[in-house]
């Protein structure tokens, strides 16, 4: 190799080096050909360093955009300011105070379980999807990464793992992973999913096993007994452990708004 040749290339590495990690793991992202300030869809921007070489810079203006495209991907429109607090004020002071320290990052309960109460006949109506839904678009738009899983999701999910189908195995796989590296994880209706319950018991406890001390929100139709006769004491136990569980009243709102007001 020639000297100079040599020279040149040793001190590149040696300036690479020195720069921050961040910087170290951008230089393979796609250059931006936008002007700072623009949308960028990459969500980099590029920069000159100082004369020490070029480095690329995070576009907040494509964070933001990202944000909230995430958030248009949470089913339906509800929001926290839509939620009428006449209906189960207690849940929804929990919902809000779940999405508030998820966002901020700060301590607390790390779950939300908004499940049937024993002596309650039925909770559905109640408001429970319009909470998780208004708590996982509020986190998304904030940046945070948030999974909002479904019965039909889960039961997708399950049965795809067991499948010999490279395709839908590997979707399941995909979703799976997603759903481990996620600040939050929200399952609506957990129980209505359509997979055998044994089965669906056995994955989400590896799943939350893999989870602990992660963000958690659920709701449910059952009550903690029917939990327990349909997943077994292991989930349960998992799914309770230091969670928040706001009295539900259960009136069904869709049916009875009028006479509950």
């Amino acid at each position: 190799m020639p000297r100079d040749l040599g020279s040149v290339l040793a001190r590149l590495e040696g300036r690479f080096d020195r720069r921050p990690a961040e910087e170290l793991a951008a230089r393979e992202r796609p250059r931006c050909l936008l002007p700072a300030g623009q949308h960028c869809s990459s969500g980099w921007h590029w920069r000159e360093d100082g004369g020490q070489g070029t480095a690329f810079a995070r576009c907040g203006r494509a964070a933001a955009a990202r944000a909230q495209a995430a958030a248009a991907e949470i089913p339906g429109a509800q929001t926290f300011e839509s939620f009428e607090q006449l209906r189960e004020n207690e849940a929804f002071q929990a919902a809000r105070r779940w999405a508030g320290s998820a966002v901020a990052g700060a301590k607390g309960r790390r779950t939300l379980a908004l499940i049937r109460p024993d002596a309650v006949a039925g909770s559905s109506g109640c408001g429970k999807t319009h909470l998780l839904r208004a708590a996982a678009r509020t986190l998304a738009r904030a940046g945070r990464w948030v999974e909002y899983v479904t019965a039909p999701d889960l039961t997708r999910t399950v049965r795809g793992r067991a499948l010999y189908d490279g395709v839908e195995r590997g979707a399941a796989e995909i979703a799976v992973a997603k759903w481990r590296r996620s600040d939050a994880l929200i399952f609506d209706d957990l129980g209505q999913e359509e997979s055998a319950a044994p089965i669906t018991a056995a994955f989400l406890v590896g799943l939350l096993d893999e989870r602990e001390g992660e963000r958690l929100a659920f709701a449910t139709n059952a009550s903690e007994r029917e939990l327990g006769l349909r997943y077994g004491a292991p989930l349960v136990s998992r799914l309770l452990a230091g969670a928040e569980v706001p009295a539900l009243c259960g009136i069904d709102f869709r049916r009875h708004w009028k006479e509950a007001v």
